[in-house]
């Protein structure tokens, strides 16, 4: 997981709880698992369509929520996707679409796993 997940982030959530409770924890990654799958979606739907707004939109949300929940290398890959779609760069977007397509199923797994560790 350490691979996968910056496992000092998740620390760092799981302090902001006084009493040690991960409820906050368990919010995000609940929210990452239940949204993630459509933002991924909606980024390999845009490249087909051809809309570099609607995937830019779905990169930057998953970049978002990645970073949150320490998944980096999604985070990067997402990262990396917002800016060559704002580009207009459509071989760059179809490079990284796979790239984010694990990154995704990777950062889901690790999650997930944390996840049970706590519920």
């Amino acid at each position: 997981m350490d691979n996968v997940l910056d496992m000092s982030i998740v620390e760092e959530l799981l302090s902001f709880a006084d009493d040690g409770d991960p409820e906050l924890l368990v919010d995000l990654i609940q929210m990452f698992l239940a949204d993630g799958p459509a933002k991924v979606k909606a980024i390999t739907e845009g490249l087909e369509e051809g809309d570099f707004e609607k995937v830019e939109r779905a990169a930057h949300s998953l970049k978002g929520t990645s970073g949150n929940l320490g998944a980096t290398h999604l985070q990067n890959s997402c990262e990396a996707m917002q800016l060559a779609s704002r580009g207009h760069e459509l071989e760059a977007v179809r490079e990284l679409t796979p790239t984010i397509v694990a990154n995704y199923a990777d950062a889901e797994a690790a999650l997930q796993k944390l996840l049970g560790s706590y519920t």
